[in-house]
Parts: structure tokens; C-alpha cells; sequence
């Protein structure tokens, strides 16, 4: 029997061991002390996250701010790294980011992860009160915006060729204006 590339702490990975890790572009999740790792994102997902970031950068109210690929640390051994949050923090440039802090968290869907990012995220957000989610589908491109209703569970508005919400902040953006070139 072979030995483990990379030995499992005892009781499981937590965000300490996380923080300790050299700096690198691997996006590591954890999942109730279980190291996951997620596979890099495609151009047009990049891309689309890119596009988006800038668009709504210039649409933020000066209290919020966007982040980009960082944690969100539900407890020190449950985090995700959504493609963007809007977040209200007096350190924005910090690496990770409790649910507290979170307004909006965006998902840009990709071929292998649509499950987890039309069911298993949703709920998970809900749970911990974050007030919005919004998940791009770039394929096609349409999105779907979920907000936080009554009892804890999300609301989701049709889909639309459009992000255009109202909260937190006004935003109307053509999604096919956040595709590169080549793929409109």
C-alpha cells in the first residue's frame, strides 16, 4: 500500500492548516474538515468573472466593496471560494470572509459544478443569512438572482438575459455585455 501524498490532520483540515499552506493559484475548500480541491476555472468563466467585477465595481455603493475569489469561512473547517462577493468590511483586501460580511455572493456556473451551484450552494447560503445570490450561466447567457425571504430560504426571480436588480444597489447590465468577443 502506498503512502498518502499529503497527511490528513488529526480531526480533520481546518483554516489554520489553510493559512499555512504556501501561497499558490489551487483554490482548496473545505467541506467539515475535508480538503477539496477545485479544478481551475475555463476563459469564458475568467472572463465573464472579469467583466462582471469591473461592471460592478463602478456601480458600488462606498460602502461596499467587490472580492474576488477568496474564502468565505463558515467555521474553521467549512469554507468556499465563490467567483465573486460584495462585501461590507472595513478591510476589504483581507483573503477570506465570514458570512456576516457577505451582501451578494456570484456564482458563475460551469459545466461541472452546475449541481452544486443551482442546489447545494443556494441552500448553504441561505442558511448562513447571506441577503443575495446571483448565479451567471454564460452559455447562454442568462442569470438567476435568489434573495433571502422569509424563514431563512431563498426566493429566486425567473431568469433573465439581464442582471437587473434593485438590492442591494440599483444594477441593469446586459449579460452579453461581460462575454469577451469571441464568444457573443
Amino acid at each position: 500500500m502506498s503512502e498518502p501524498l499529503i497527511a490528513v490532520p488529526p480531526g480533520g483540515w481546518t483554516t489554520d492548516d489553510l493559512d499555512a499552506m504556501p501561497v499558490s493559484n489551487t483554490r482548496y475548500e473545505l467541506t467539515d474538515g475535508a480538503l477539496s480541491v477545485a479544478p481551475s476555472p475555463s476563459n469564458l468563466h475568467q472572463q465573464v468573472g472579469i467583466h462582471l467585477s469591473v461592471a460592478l465595481e463602478a456601480l458600488l455603493p462606498e460602502q461596499l466593496s467587490m472580492v474576488f475569489a477568496v474564502d468565505l469561512r463558515f467555521s474553521r473547517q467549512f469554507t468556499r471560494i465563490p467567483d465573486l462577493m460584495i462585501v461590507r468590511s472595513d478591510e476589504p483586501g483581507r483573503h477570506w470572509f465570514a458570512p456576516t460580511e457577505v451582501v451578494v455572493v456570484i456564482e458563475i456556473e460551469s459545466p461541472s459544478n452546475n449541481i452544486e451551484d443551482r442546489a447545494t450552494k443556494p441552500a448553504l447560503y441561505a442558511q448562513f443569512g447571506i441577503p443575495h445570490y446571483w448565479r451567471i450561466e454564460p452559455t447562454v447567457p442568462r442569470v438567476a438572482v435568489y434573495r433571502l425571504g422569509p424563514g431563512g430560504s431563498y426566493l429566486q426571480s425567473p431568469g433573465s438575459d439581464r442582471l437587473a436588480v434593485t438590492e442591494p444597489f440599483a444594477v441593469d447590465l446586459p449579460l452579453v455585455d461581460l462575454l469577451p468577443r469571441w464568444a457573443r
